[in-house]
């Protein structure tokens, strides 16, 4: 997991094989139970730069749903998810893994403009992109 900040489209790039997936499915699956605060790498969702906070958040309160950074130049982001956002991102992360296809993605937004969106893909980077010594 990785945040790639931009000024037009940044995105929270998560790669990694089924298994991999199937930790941050299962993240956010826990995450659209207990609702609350979970810190996603704590969870065992794998990064070296960038640590994500999810943060319950009804659809209609007041802060902006969706993924941000804490703050600016920060590789540290809060996703304000309503825990039914989070069930819905779960099952779509559990199906992208347990595909038989060889490669694809999802991604997950709550379609709010500026927002961080996600990009979890499996298969579509060759395995040496997913040791640091690439990036």
């Amino acid at each position: 997991m990785s945040y790639m900040p931009s000024d037009f489209h940044p995105i929270l790039l998560v790669l990694g094989q089924a298994e991999d997936l199937m930790v941050l499915a299962n993240a956010l699956e826990k995450f659209s139970e207990q609702g609350g605060q979970m810190d996603l790498n704590d969870e065992g969702v794998q990064s070296t730069d960038t640590r994500v906070e999810l943060r319950e958040q009804e659809p209609d309160g007041g802060e902006k749903l969706g993924l941000w950074p804490k703050s600016s130049g920060s590789m540290e982001l809060a996703w304000h998810l309503p825990v039914g956002y989070a069930r819905i991102f779960s099952d779509e992360v559990a199906n992208l893994s347990a595909s038989d296809d060889p490669a694809g993605s999802t991604t997950l937004e709550c379609d709010v403009l500026g927002e961080v969106r996600v990009k979890v893909s499996i298969g579509e980077w060759e395995e040496t992109y997913l040791t640091d010594d690439v990036r």
